[in-house]
């Protein structure tokens, strides 16, 4: 019963029908898979696309307040140091000069320094 006749009509067997399946279904998997990596491989160009404008918005308006931060503490720290050069380290050479005097004359006088 390897040709049926129905009707006037031949009909391949089972088995050549199972085996236009099997190859049309490989087919279709193989036009299936190229098409999968295609898309992925467009999604990837995508979002790096993407990526590359997002880090650009990010980046646009931060850049220039980083800059004006960093000038900023250049600022306080030229200011910092001109303070303390010129107001702080005067101070405390004058009140370690004026302690070393005083203990000196305490130590030759005899006199004990103060308990705090």
């Amino acid at each position: 019963m390897q040709n049926a006749l129905i009707l006037g009509l031949s009909w391949p067997s089972l088995e050549t029908f199972r085996d236009w399946v099997i190859v049309v279904y490989g087919l279709m998997g193989i036009i299936a898979f190229f098409l999968v990596i295609v898309i992925l491989l467009l999604m990837i160009w995508m979002l790096r696309g993407v990526r590359g404008s997002v880090r650009s918005l990010i980046e646009d308006p931060i850049r220039p307040t980083l800059d004006e931060v960093r000038k900023t503490a250049q600022n306080i720290r030229g200011t910092s140091e001109f303070v303390a050069d010129s107001a702080i380290h005067p101070v405390i050479r004058t009140v370690s000069a004026v302690r070393g005097i005083r203990r000196g004359i305490a130590s030759i006088a005899g006199i004990r320094p103060r308990r705090r």
